[in-house]
């Protein structure tokens, strides 16, 4: 770096943008994370491979791959870019992940059912790593009383078996 200058896309030609585009992944692999390899899109030099991290101390991968098919199953990823569509999808998918490896690690299995993602809880809820995997712990958050509620986001998560047989007919009726 000469003089303190920054170069940034407004500065750089399109050969050393796509360069830079290279180097720079979306929700790239990091070192000392737990994480899964999970989707990703097209670049101009390639491919851009997204990593999704997982915070229960699962590692059993058919117990995650499972947890994958679930979630593409119930909130599958949107490519859509207009206004960051693809990268709130993916964290959006990779939240419902990890909600559903913990409920795996408590239960030694997976839900099936409705499930509702809302904006304001009334607990915070944390897990700790024990030897035996998470303590989850519930805590009062002091939240004013509201005046008027949202919705929330309703989803159905179907059985593990309907959810590989429906992935099964996709990748058949795709060759």
């Amino acid at each position: 770096m000469k003089g303190g200058f920054v170069p940034d896309c407004y500065t750089l030609t399109f050969v050393e943008v796509a360069k830079l585009e290279f180097y720079m992944s979306l929700f790239p692999k990091r070192s000392g994370r737990r994480q899964t390899e999970w989707g990703g899109q097209k670049t101009l030099c390639g491919y851009d491979v997204w990593y999704a991290d997982i915070s229960p101390f699962i590692d059993d991968l058919e117990v995650i791959e499972n947890a994958k098919i679930l979630v593409d199953a119930f909130y599958p990823q949107n490519m859509r870019t207009f206004f960051g569509g693809h990268y709130y999808c993916f964290i959006t998918r990779e939240y419902l992940l990890n909600l559903l490896l913990y409920y795996y690690e408590s239960k030694k299995c997976f839900p099936v059912g409705n499930i509702c993602i809302v904006d304001n809880w009334v607990w915070r809820v944390d897990a700790y790593p024990t030897i035996e995997g998470s303590m989850i712990s519930r805590f009062w958050k002091f939240l004013k009383r509201r005046d008027s509620f949202n919705p929330g986001h309703w989803m159905t998560i179907p059985a593990l078996e309907d959810a590989k047989k429906n992935a099964s007919l996709k990748i058949s009726s795709a060759k």
